[in-house]
């Protein structure tokens, strides 16, 4: 007779952090031993990322739970201020009946379908409350093994916001029989928030299967208008939001062609946010338009990123064990990014890829700098990075590494 897992995630969209869960589904390894099973806050938009990323053959129970967390639940102009004022409101208002209401549907539902493990998959911590509510009630459902995966830094306790979620953190850090963090800095600062002992908590890298690009890369260097262009091309992907860095990188463009001797480069930033016009206007007003293009959302990122000569990651925090850095040393790529959180665990500096202090825009230019006139540094950091990403983040050792770790909760 085969175990059962059982997963649960809460999340607005299917973004980086539920890559894993594909990982696990679309493994024949994991699926040869295991029943597996999912449910998730059920909403338009992760429905639709759920079904694109992956046919589902496996039972799913989407789940009708409200989110007051999100500001553009909003119709309308409601300023901002207004918005998080209501939100806040209806929080501590409708949270004691919310907490109740999911904690019996979870709770059913583990009872119904009785898994031997409950694996939660986390964005961060504090989680969507939904996560936090489903220790809870696989603890009341009497579930041999309830496992919570924190996808990023812990938040602690110096922000009055987090006072109020104690109580809860406690239950939750006695409740659950693992953690485990994508980085060994994500298990660092959770063991830190949560007062955990070595044991309760187990570092496990995170690893992607690539997606394959659609275009070749001069059809994509002549659909973005750099068909002519014969400089370095250094591209950046990630959402546009202060944490993420651009305007690190733009001020670090400023400084760089300012310089004696300014490489030829372009740098093309990927995505859009919220920082998106007023990033545009910089490049405007500091007269970068010719060096710095923005290029919105790429439908296949695969596509993008196979054409680059060099990956930055310019993020000042928020961050742990990013997706976008294996992408890019999958296909051979070296990358700048900041000595921030689990990043180091991913770039061998000076060997795949050169790291920099947040914030340091004179560190950010030099790096820049040195790629831009070193092909034959670039052609070696990339294949190094290809290797190391092939021996530590496929998919196929990620779930590998899963599996002795799965098989002892069964055991314990």
């Amino acid at each position: 007779m085969m175990r059962k897992i059982h997963y649960h995630s809460d999340c607005t969209f299917f973004a980086g952090c539920e890559n894993m869960l594909v990982n696990f589904w679309s493994s024949p390894m994991l699926r040869s031993q295991f029943e597996v099973s999912f449910s998730y806050r059920d909403s338009v938009r992760y429905t639709e990322g759920l079904n694109r990323r992956i046919p589902v053959d496996f039972p799913v129970y989407p789940l009708k739970f409200l989110d007051f967390s999100d500001p553009a639940i909003f119709p309308g102009q409601w300023p901002i201020l207004a918005k998080r004022g209501v939100l806040l409101c209806l929080r501590l208002v409708l949270t004691p009946p919310l907490l109740c209401y999911e904690i019996w549907t979870l709770r059913c539902l583990f009872l119904r379908i009785h898994p031997d493990i409950v694996h939660i998959n986390s964005g961060g911590y504090p989680a969507a409350l939904s996560t936090r509510v489903a220790v809870i009630a696989a603890r009341l459902a009497k579930i041999q093994a309830i496992v919570m995966i924190v996808n990023n830094q812990a938040v602690d306790y110096t922000r009055p916001s987090r006072w109020l979620g104690y109580p809860m953190d406690r239950l939750i850090a006695l409740s659950t029989s693992r953690f485990v963090t994508g980085s060994t800095a994500a298990a660092r600062q959770l063991k830190k928030v949560l007062q955990l002992n070595e044991v309760k908590c187990l570092a496990l890298h995170n690893g992607i299967t690539l997606r394959q690009p659609t275009e070749s890369q001069d059809e994509t260097r002549k659909r973005l208008g750099l068909d002519k262009f014969d400089g370095v091309i250094f591209g950046v992907v990630a959402i546009l939001r202060p944490n993420k860095g651009h305007q690190v990188l733009l001020e670090a463009m400023v400084k760089l062609m300012g310089a004696a001797k300014a490489p030829n480069i372009k740098i093309l930033i990927e995505g859009n946010g919220p920082l998106c016009k007023n990033l545009q206007e910089f490049v405007a007003n500091n007269k970068l338009s010719g060096h710095c293009i923005f290029v919105g959302n790429e439908e296949n990122i695969m596509n993008f990123m196979s054409f680059l000569d060099v990956l930055i990651l310019p993020s000042i925090d928020h961050e742990d064990f990013p997706n976008v850095i294996l992408e890019a040393m999958g296909v051979g790529k070296p990358v700048i990014a900041s000595n921030l959180a689990g990043i180091p665990e991913q770039i061998i500096d000076g060997e795949t890829g050169l790291l920099v202090a947040p914030r340091d825009i004179d560190q950010l230019a030099a790096a820049i700098t040195k790629l831009s006139f070193d092909e034959q540094l670039r052609v070696r950091m990339g294949q190094a990075g290809l290797q190391r990403f092939k021996k530590y983040f496929t998919a196929e050792v990620a779930v590998k590494n899963y599996m002795p770790f799965y098989q002892s909760l069964i055991k314990a």
